[in-house]
């Protein structure tokens, strides 16, 4: 079978089946003292339009949870478990059909844009170059995806920015055009790794109202991937608290902001800045 005909099998749903369906996700690397399991039995599901958040402190295991689910794990790491796309298990794919099943089916907006982005090509030619990569047709044809990408993402001028580098805008529009070049190929899922962390409230703001409205448009699942409760907030329908690799807490956004019962994610709560607190009494979280 070739990966072609993989990717197309991976992009139909099968009957019952969750969009993402993560079962028992394990990921272990090998250490001087033996293996150690940096994430460790998560479990949880997206369907689409569906947004689940996933929170915790630096080192909790989220963003090695997301690199999982993408096949993009640093050398040395393996996983145990399931990972399912449209009911079509991913985790026993070899590196050519994920390498076609990332950006085609799950696209990925990543903390850092500048350093995600090429200084040396225009945003319009990387967005082109993502397109062709999976879908080839003419320069022509991609640059036409391309401009409506940046559109779709309220880029102002996009005619005449489409040709500009990544330098040539802000941290804000960096972001937008890192999500133009995740949603360019339509994919079912969209993972943000912390993508408002570096941005201040107006533009993290700005960005989170963007992503609802471009799944209120596509009907695409979401992973958010954050440490700001208050973000998470605005934008999930599930949380999935996570320490130390391990699930903590998972529910409903609204019961787990308004009746938790978890110490840790009460001390992830308690932690966030109020207007009006008075800094001497702010509470921090304790390993």
């Amino acid at each position: 079978m070739s990966d072609q005909t993989s990717l197309k099998t991976v992009g139909i749903r099968l009957p019952g089946a969750r969009l993402l369906e993560v079962d028992d996700l394990t990921v272990t690397f090998p250490t001087s003292r033996g293996d150690a399991d940096v994430v460790k039995d998560i479990s949880f599901t997206v369907d689409p339009g569906q947004t689940i958040g996933i929170v915790g402190e630096s080192g909790s295991g989220k963003s090695m949870t997301s690199l999982a689910i993408m096949g993009l794990l640093p050398r040395g790491g393996r996983t145990t478990g399931s990972v399912k796309l449209n009911g079509h298990e991913l985790t026993a794919r070899s590196d050519r059909e994920m390498r076609r099943v990332r950006g085609e089916r799950i696209g990925m907006v990543f903390q850092d844009p500048l350093s995600s982005l090429n200084p040396y090509y225009t945003v319009g030619l990387q967005i082109e170059e993502t397109y062709r990569a999976h879908r080839g047709g003419s320069r022509r044809a991609a640059r036409k995806v391309a401009l409506d990408a940046l559109q779709r993402v309220r880029i102002r001028d996009a005619e005449t920015r489409i040709d500009h580098y990544p330098h040539q805008f802000s941290g804000g529009m960096r972001q937008r055009i890192m999500i133009a070049m995740a949603i360019c190929l339509e994919p079912d899922l969209l993972i943000a790794d912390e993508p408002t962390t570096a941005l201040d409230v107006t533009v993290q703001a700005q960005i989170l109202e963007l992503l609802t409205e471009l799944q209120d448009a596509t009907g695409m699942g979401m992973v958010f991937i954050t440490h700001d409760l208050a973000v998470v907030s605005e934008i999930a329908d599930t949380v999935l608290v996570m320490r130390g690799g391990v699930q903590i807490e998972q529910g409903p956004a609204e019961d787990v902001f308004a009746r938790t019962t978890q110490p840790y994610t009460r001390a992830l709560l308690d932690a966030v800045p109020r207007l009006g607190d008075d800094v001497a009494t702010m509470k921090e979280v304790r390993p």
